[in-house]
């Protein structure tokens, strides 16, 4: 005699349902986390935007205090915000490290090793000024934290380049021009920031002095004006 039963169907749909449920409850747990990390991700580029743009701040108010201009561009003189000389690997606050000569380096001629004076007059699409290219020089950098006083700083590192503008044509790129002529009293200045996981933010501004000639002297006014900004998307080296 056959005893027909309908447990085993019971249990499979059971073990359906079951399955079911915990990966609809995956799947939601996975959207929440992922939905985490991209804003926790969007908080942290907009503060080291926020920082880069710090960096420009930092660099104009150095500048405003420096009579002369020509020690920056031949990187005698830094700014006030420095932790040690403008070379060599830096540990980057949350993790990882920025080497600063390489970055110098990739600024100047594209390349990490030492440029050499032919490789960074040598015309290219970002450097087409030939012996008038800008010879980038680090002037305020250090932990970002070390710089603001707040509670909770972006973990990054800030580094602040200043070159000479692209409008002169002396072919003397560690001097400013002299007076009366294009160029005179401006000075490209980039930041860069450096996080986590390999994240960047970089901003580059021209500055200028705002003078004028008064009994044969050249009378500038306090302050610098900033007479560009505009944030770099580039892909990494």
């Amino acid at each position: 005699m056959t005893i027909k039963t309908e447990s085993g169907v019971a249990l499979i749909l059971v073990l359906l349902v079951t399955s079911f449920l915990s990966a609809v409850g995956l799947g939601l747990a996975l959207v929440v986390f992922m939905d985490q990390l991209a804003s926790g991700n969007h908080r942290g580029s907009v503060a080291m935007l926020y920082a880069a743009d710090a960096g420009i701040e930092l660099a104009a108010r150095d500048l405003s205090l420096a009579d002369d201009w020509n020690a920056a561009l031949a990187g005698t003189r830094r700014g006030s915000f420095t932790d040690g000389a403008p070379t060599g690997v830096r540990a980057i606050p949350g993790g990882g490290a920025v080497n600063l000569t390489d970055e110098t380096n990739l600024l100047n001629c594209g390349k990490r090793s030492a440029c050499t004076s032919g490789q960074m007059d040598a015309n290219s699409r970002d450097r087409p000024w030939g012996a008038n290219n800008p010879r980038w020089r680090l002037f305020d950098y250090g932990p970002f934290q070390d710089l603001v006083n707040v509670a909770r700083p972006a973990p990054c590192y800030l580094a602040v380049w200043v070159a000479d503008d692209s409008r002169e044509a002396d072919d003397d790129p560690v001097v400013d021009a002299d007076v009366d002529e294009p160029g005179r009293g401006v000075m490209r200045v980039r930041a860069s920031v450096f996080g986590p996981m390999g994240g960047r933010r970089a901003i580059e501004a021209e500055l200028a002095r705002v003078c004028r000639q008064q009994d044969g002297e050249e009378d500038c006014l306090p302050g610098i004006r900033v007479q560009s900004w505009q944030e770099l998307r580039q892909l990494l080296p």
